[in-house]
């Protein structure tokens, strides 16, 4: 299905030259999100793109350096780096903490029996 989704994008381009990191990035994180919670989510979704955004955030930190040398949280700089790359962490759990109540509530639903199907 992202693939389908990938190729109608860039026809729609027309040869057209256009950053496809975007683009790639949301299907292979649309791959994931359908393999974990069992559906796709609009391209164009805000709460799907501010968390692929904060997990580039937290994935292109320099975390690693933080805690190689542990006394560099202590300059300004640093600490605010580790404000942000909180805030994003924050914001990605969040996110799969929603899709996951959303699949328990809906599982809930199914094995109850009051599931409606559209």
């Amino acid at each position: 299905m992202e693939v389908e989704e990938m190729v109608n994008k860039v026809r729609k381009e027309q040869g057209r030259a256009f950053d496809m990191e975007q683009l790639v990035r949301s299907c292979v994180g649309n791959v994931i999100m359908n393999m974990l919670f069992g559906h796709r989510f609009d391209h164009f979704n805000p709460a799907f793109q501010q968390m692929l955004s904060d997990l580039e955030e937290l994935t292109a930190s320099f975390l690693m350096v933080v805690e190689l040398f542990p006394v560099l949280r202590f300059l300004p700089y640093f600490k605010m780096s580790l404000d942000k790359y909180s805030r994003s962490h924050r914001s990605v759990m969040s996110f799969i903490e929603d899709n996951i109540a959303t699949c328990i509530e809906v599982s809930l639903l199914f094995i109850s029996g009051t599931a409606r199907y559209s």
